[in-house]
């Protein structure tokens, strides 16, 4: 996983976002990968990567407010993905993403990002 310092509910909403988007034929891993694909891509050239930390807290400012906005609404919108996997009641999960809010902002959660930019050559 990307995501460093995640607490048991996050770390579980999480894991069950990777194993949907699995069963669905998407890597979630990609972005780690991206660099050196592209790289062993002969139609592209002068690739480069940019390693940057998404901070998920309330008090970064406001990237790091609407990371954990982010992160809220985009299980939220999955709700009725979600229910049968972890078998709770609609009330229960949303308890959940109350309790994954807190936890990205009280344990200074953040993930892993990766830019990764190139061009097409010009002479193909």
């Amino acid at each position: 996983m990307l995501g460093h310092r995640f607490g048991p509910v996050t770390t579980k909403m999480f894991d069950a976002l990777v194993k949907i988007q699995s069963a669905r034929g998407f890597a979630s891993d990609i972005g780690p990968k991206l660099f050196s694909l592209l790289n062993q891509n002969e139609l592209l050239e002068d690739i480069h990567e940019e390693k940057n930390i998404l901070r998920y807290n309330t008090e970064d400012g406001k990237l790091g407010k609407a990371a954990v906005s982010n992160s809220k609404y985009g299980f939220s919108n999955i709700k009725s993905v979600l229910l049968p996997i972890f078998e709770v009641t609609s009330e229960e999960f949303d308890e959940m993403i109350d309790v994954l809010g807190k936890e990205l902002n009280d344990n200074e959660s953040y993930l892993d990002v990766n830019r990764v930019y190139g061009r097409k050559k010009e002479n193909i």
